[in-house]
Parts: structure tokens; C-alpha cells; sequence
């Protein structure tokens, strides 16, 4: 989500950026991602493009890339080749997308009143629940319960700012945790035990530093669990839900996006640096990363340079 206008009433930015990884950087030789910085030994690559407003990613069991297309309204899949394939279409602003363990894909509407819209790996559609506050994230627990952020900063009212996690399942919706403080709750994601992290996506704005916050969902306890990162996007884990986290950072300044990998004590070190505008990452079980670029309309592709599939 792109919430400039809405920022450009707060106070101007500061924040403090995230240390650098020890390993030295290199620039990638491709033209066309020339401004990318990445630790030595990794390589990017364009791996899907013309995903015009690219958003929410999801990797599937089956090894699939489902990719949000904001901008076009509807919902791709990309093969390991990167070519893509509409199988849902007619949303309006889709953002955030999840995966179940059966390969049920759901997605959420950033829109007022939005829905929650479960899609079928064949591409059957079902509005699940509807009635939302301007949804981004969705995530999807290892019971099967569906959680949702939801954040009011879009509706032009700026104070008080109410964001909120749902949780939808068969006994219906309830809530997680709410707030009213400056957040904007955006992406979600499950660790392997069940807590839940969520991104900030005002963080570096003014005086906000809570970047990442921890809810445990059991008793709806939370607490900020990363400071210092900037417009906080996209988050995940990998297929295991342990750590490091991966978290994006849409506009690190100058509408420079960021990748950052946070440990278990909530320290947020920058991974690759210099894309254009991100919006989400997914890894894959064998340490693939992938991230969508809005501006570009770009799926990118970093691993490691002695990665098989290179060969």
C-alpha cells in the first residue's frame, strides 16, 4: 500500500537505519537491478515480470509462486520456469495473500469493507467473510485459523489510527489485538510456535520506531519485538517458521527498498539493498528468496551463486 499522501502530514522522517551485515556487498552486473547491493555470494535475478502493481506473494506446498497483481485486480501463478498464469480475477485492491498446508489460497481486499476471498488451487472462488477495515495481511496457523491486520489510516481519518488483528475460523471472527496507537499494521506472519509478528508500516515516520510486533494470539499479550526499520511491508519466515525473520522495507528513503533479516532477539541486520519499491518476500526451503516489486511490476529471484539451479 502506498501511504505517502497520508504521511505527508505527519512529521518529516527519521529513523534509525539497520546495521549492515559483516559480509561485504557487491553490485549486481545485470542493468537493469545494477542499483542492488548483495552480500557476497548471492545473485539476482528477474524471475516473473509484467505483474503490473506486484504485491502480496505466497509460496505454495507444491513449490508455486502466487503473486498479487493490485494494479490489474487478480492473482497469478508462477511455475519454477516464471511463467505466470491468471487464476482468479475481479478483486478489488487485493494485497495480502496466504497459503494453507492444503494449498487453499486466501486473499484479502485493502479496501473498506473489504473481503476475505478463499480460492481453490483450481481457481474456485468463495468470499469467506467480508466486511473488513482496509485488510493488507493474512496468515494462515497450523490449525487452519485464518488471522487478518486491518488498520484504519486509509479511511482519512489520521487520529486516532486503529489497527487490529482478526482471527476468522469456524466459530466465527474475533479479535486478537487492537490499538490506537500511531501503527499501521500491514503484513503477518506465524512462527513455528504460534506468535504472531506483525510489520508496522509507519515505522521511520516522525518519532514511530516500533517496526515488528510480537502477539501471542492465545491471550492477545504483545509486546515490540523490533525497532528501527522503515515503511515495513512485507514479513515471513521460512517454510518451517523459524527463524530469521525477512522483512522488506517499501521505501528505505529516496523510494529505495531494503531486505532485512531479523533474529530471534528481534536485531535487524540489512541482507540486499537498492530496489525499487517492495511490498512482500517469500523463502523457499531452499533459501530462495523472493520479492515483488510494485513500481516495476517485478518478481525478483536472490540465491546463492553455487545454487544448483544455476548450474
Amino acid at each position: 500500500m502506498h501511504i505517502l499522501s497520508v504521511l505527508a502530514i505527519m512529521t518529516a522522517l527519521s529513523f534509525v537505519p539497520s546495521n549492515q551485515l559483516s559480509s561485504d556487498f557487491e553490485q549486481t552486473q545485470d542493468d537493469s537491478l545494477s542499483g542492488i547491493q548483495l552480500p557476497a555470494g548471492y545473485s539476482v535475478s528477474v524471475f516473473c515480470m509484467d505483474v503490473d502493481g506486484a504485491d502480496g506473494l505466497a509460496l505454495s506446498p507444491s513449490g508455486n509462486i502466487y503473486a498479487v497483481s493490485e494494479a490489474d485486480g487478480c492473482i497469478y501463478r508462477i511455475d519454477e520456469n516464471g511463467d505466470k498464469e491468471t487464476i482468479a480475477a475481479g478483486f478489488r485492491n487485493p494485497e495480502g495473500i496466504a497459503v494453507s498446508g492444503s494449498g487453499m489460497i486466501y486473499v484479502v481486499e485493502d479496501i473498506e469493507e473489504g473481503r476475505l476471498i478463499g480460492i481453490t488451487p483450481s481457481g474456485d472462488m468463495e468470499v469467506i467473510s467480508e466486511g473488513f477495515s482496509f485488510p493488507e495481511g493474512v496468515a494462515v496457523t497450523k490449525d487452519g485459523s485464518i488471522l487478518i491486520t486491518e488498520s484504519s489510516i486509509e479511511s482519512g481519518v489520521l487520529f486516532p489510527i486503529l489497527s487490529e488483528v482478526k482471527q476468522v475460523d469456524s466459530g466465527g471472527i474475533r479479535s486478537v489485538y487492537s490499538s490506537l496507537y500511531l501503527w499501521s499494521l500491514s503484513d503477518i506472519a506465524v512462527d513455528s510456535s504460534g506468535i504472531v509478528y506483525v510489520c508496522n508500516e509507519l515505522s521511520g515516520y516522525g518519532f514511530i520506531s516500533a517496526s515488528i510486533i510480537r502477539i501471542n494470539p492465545s491471550d492477545g499479550s504483545w509486546s515490540v519485538f523490533c525497532r528501527g526499520l522503515h515503511a515495513c511491508e512485507g514479513i515471513c519466515f521460512d517454510a518451517d517458521g523459524a527463524f530469521p525473520m525477512y522483512v522488506v522495507e517499501e521505501d528505505a528513503g529516496g523510494g529505495s527498498g531494503r531486505i532485512n533479516v531479523v533474529d530471534e532477539d528481534g536485531v535487524a541486520s540489512v541482507f540486499a539493498s537498492g530496489f525499487r519499491n517492495l511490498e512482500d518476500i517469500v523463502v523457499d526451503s531452499s533459501g530462495r528468496i523472493y520479492v515483488s516489486e510494485d513500481t516495476s511490476g517485478k518478481i525478483l529471484l536472490i540465491r546463492k551463486v553455487n545454487d544448483p539451479e544455476l548450474s
